[in-house]
């Protein structure tokens, strides 16, 4: 009968033991999905921000490349005005 109590009483043991270290994973899962949320919330925030930048670089990008087109084509209709002014007053 002693060897049985024993046993029980070791059962008991492991048991709340089993709980307690339940309960600290249970705690740890939780803490570990707070700072996942808030990982990804951060990474969304910096994908977000790399595109407002990179929609600005182009944005100037293009703005040049449009200023240079316009430049060349008034240049362009300037020469053209030219030649055909110098070629009507001959």
């Amino acid at each position: 009968m002693l060897k049985l109590e024993f046993v029980v009483e070791q059962n008991t043991k492991l048991c709340e033991r089993l709980d307690h270290s339940m309960a600290q994973l249970t705690q740890a899962m939780a803490d570990f999905r707070v700072q996942v949320v808030q990982g990804q919330a951060d990474l969304r925030q910096e994908i977000s921000q790399s595109h407002i930048d990179l929609y600005k670089f182009f944005e100037r990008k293009f703005m040049w490349l449009i200023t240079a087109y316009c430049g060349v084509l008034l240049t362009l209709v300037g020469f053209l005005g030219k030649y055909l002014f110098d070629s009507y007053t001959k």
